[in-house]
């Protein structure tokens, strides 16, 4: 049987966030034996990516709006692949929703998500210059949850559409992740299942530790799933930061426990690149009011008097009249690797859908005889938020 097949094999999975943990749960529900190193882990008083993430499901390209895009360089893959892992997330995502109305642990809840646009997109793409229709989304979407165009006198009475030129928009049901609770729930988990957990920090390029990783851990494959850290340990200089920060305060009106409002990145009415709003309930009482984007940003030394920080509260003020000043926390051929990493600001957007195709991956590697090197190419996420 290949229940009992699998037992015979170990994975070791490197990263310990929202991807690798993941990976490892699908891993260990067919049978592998699975480890996981992680330089971090997520807690309470270290928070890492998976954490600090807006968590915020979004149909690609999503709300970073003209920086996602479609980048025709090696290992990237094509919009619809990301749409169709997006979507198996979020049918992962609904199904948990369910679980927590019952017995709440996961931290998700489905939430009223208003995108609102500086044009009129009614038959234009939405985004980027390469993003899909609003018709092509429906295709995908609406058999699981309507979109409905606003008019202006739909959710517009709580935003500053003439002083930010909003022209359009459109609402539709999403998840939403408390990535405390949901971090805390698969580290949980998956230990329970019987992952074995070590703290180790791997420098360098991981081919040159990868017979070391096998040998230690007695492991059969490796999964990369470092996240940022695959600058180094997969040597990819295709793998770059995107700084950012969110504000979380406690949510000021009533409006904002169940309804989320994004004003991605776009051309502006100027047609000048416009700043992202992001705002989003991470449960019923905090708020998560973002966002910036910087890529290719290594620098961690923002803080509330920063001017971009400063900068993007004020828009989130600007745009939304319900929100006050109120005081916040800022948040080879032959080799055995295969590689999940490199989603951006999609990471639990996509981080189902990828880590489903990171086991298909594994076992191709494992059971067929496939090498990593075309792994490689199949599991890269997005790059850029």
């Amino acid at each position: 049987m290949e229940y009992d097949r699998n037992q015979q094999k170990t994975v070791l999975v490197i990263g310990g966030g929202v991807s690798g943990l993941m990976t490892a749960w699908i891993l260990l529900d067919k049978g592998y034996n699975v480890s996981i190193v992680a330089k971090d882990w997520a807690g309470k008083t270290k928070q890492i990516t998976s954490q600090i993430a807006g968590a915020l499901w979004e149909y690609p390209p999503g709300g970073c709006g003209i920086s996602e895009i479609e980048v025709p360089v090696l290992a990237y893959s094509q919009l619809e692949q990301y749409q169709k892992w997006a979507m198996q997330s979020f049918l992962f995502y609904k199904k948990m929703v369910d679980m927590d109305q019952a017995n709440p642990k996961f931290g998700a809840r489905m939430i009223t998500l208003y995108q609102f646009f500086h044009h009129d997109h009614s038959e234009a793409p939405i985004g980027g210059a390469s993003s899909k229709t609003l018709e092509t989304a429906k295709k995908h979407y609406e058999k699981y949850e309507k979109i409905h165009k606003l008019d202006k006198g739909e959710a517009f009475h709580s935003v500053n559409h003439d002083g930010f030129h909003v022209e359009w928009g459109y609402r539709h049901q999403a998840p939403v992740i408390d990535t405390d609770k949901a971090m805390e729930f698969l580290m949980k988990l998956v230990q329970a299942k019987g992952a074995v957990l070590e703290t180790r920090d791997i420098k360098g390029d991981l081919h040159l530790h990868e017979r070391e990783l096998l040998d230690d851990f007695q492991a059969d494959i490796i999964v990369n799933a470092s996240g940022l850290g695959a600058h180094t340990l997969a040597n990819d200089n295709q793998v770059f930061p995107v700084r950012g920060a969110v504000k979380r305060i406690n949510i000021p009106h009533e409006f904002l426990k169940d309804n989320a409002v994004l004003l991605p990145q776009q051309y502006d009415a100027s047609n000048r690149p416009s700043k992202t709003v992001f705002i989003v309930p991470r449960n019923e009482n905090t708020l998560v009011v973002g966002s910036i984007v910087q890529r290719n940003n290594w620098d961690l030394n923002l803080t509330h008097q920063s001017p971009e920080v400063e900068a993007m509260w004020a828009r989130a003020t600007d745009f939304i009249t319900h929100l006050d000043a109120i005081s916040a926390d800022m948040r080879s051929n032959s080799c055995r690797i295969v590689h999940n990493y490199g989603h951006g600001g999609s990471g639990w957007t996509l981080a189902v859908g990828c880590a489903w195709t990171c086991v298909k991956l594994v076992e191709k590697v494992l059971h067929e005889g496939k090498s990593g090197s075309m792994a490689n190419a199949e599991i890269r996420g997005l790059n850029q938020c």
